[in-house]
């Protein structure tokens, strides 16, 4: 019969901590886009007010996640680890570089379409470093 046994404290410390960020990074992204309609609704001005108040938020929560990222990675023994898996974490440390770059190029937007353009491909590669967590955690 095998067990499960729990995480060690530093173990779920430094994983909660890069989930708590991920749904800041992430969430924040995925819900601040479904506001952006209302919010241009709301005058003139305060889709930006909106967005410079979620990036004090988002940018220290991306560090955090590339911090405890490159952590969790460290606690891997990678000599036990499937060709695959190291696969997806490849995969997933160009996702991720992807989605900050993706948003800084966001903030830098001149027009409504290089907006939505660079707002898109941060969230969804944002999304999708998400999902390729859960895959790498099994």
């Amino acid at each position: 019969m095998s067990r499960i046994l729990l995480s060690s404290a530093l173990d779920g410390i430094r994983l909660s901590i890069h989930v708590l960020a991920a749904t800041i990074w992430v969430g924040g992204q995925l819900s601040l886009a479904g506001m952006v309609p209302a919010l241009r609704n709301a005058g003139e001005g305060v889709t930006n007010v909106a967005a410079r108040a979620f990036a004090k938020l988002s940018w220290p929560a991306y560090a955090i996640l590339v911090l405890t990222g490159l952590w969790n990675v460290a606690t891997f023994k990678m000599n036990q680890t499937t060709t695959a898996w190291k696969i997806v974490l490849g995969v997933k440390l160009v996702v991720v570089a992807l989605s900050g770059l993706a948003a800084y190029i966001h903030t830098k937007a001149k027009t409504p379409a290089q907006n939505a353009i660079w707002g898109s491909i941060s969230g969804t590669t944002a999304a999708a470093s998400l999902i390729l967590g859960v895959f790498l955690a099994g």
